[in-house]
């Protein structure tokens, strides 16, 4: 179970501004991780074509590479990221730049975020 982020100490000029070069959904997307001695579970909580936002079990270190299996839709197949960059931590939370994927998981992860942009949005 994916434990609540710890607060991360606010420090004067460490907020930087990123420009990112695909658009992130939102998304709850269980999902396991593999980093040498470590398995964890955790929850995709945004997904783009190029990396994802995970809420983990166990906490990782910026640089660290993970291997990644999930599922991004009910009865799809299970995708297998072969190398993950961990890019930044805060607490449980951490942010993922995919660095080797499959043509096939590639073309899943499109097909899952071109299916949410052209699904009409409901306001709340």
């Amino acid at each position: 179970m994916a434990a609540s982020p710890k607060p991360r100490p606010s420090k004067p000029g460490s907020v930087r501004f990123v420009l990112r070069p695909y658009r992130r959904i939102p998304t709850q997307l269980v999902l396991y991780y593999l980093s040498g001695g470590c398995v964890g579970k955790g929850i995709a909580t945004n997904l783009s074509q190029s990396g994802m936002r995970i809420q983990g079990e166990h906490t990782v270190k910026p640089g660290l590479d993970l291997a990644l299996r999930l599922t991004l839709s009910d009865g799809g197949p299970t995708i297998e990221v072969e190398r993950a960059t961990v890019r930044w931590v805060n607490g449980y939370d951490f942010g993922l730049d995919f660095v080797r994927l499959s043509p096939l998981a590639t073309k899943h992860i499109s097909d899952v975020l071109s299916q949410h942009i052209r699904a009409p949005q409901s306001s709340a």
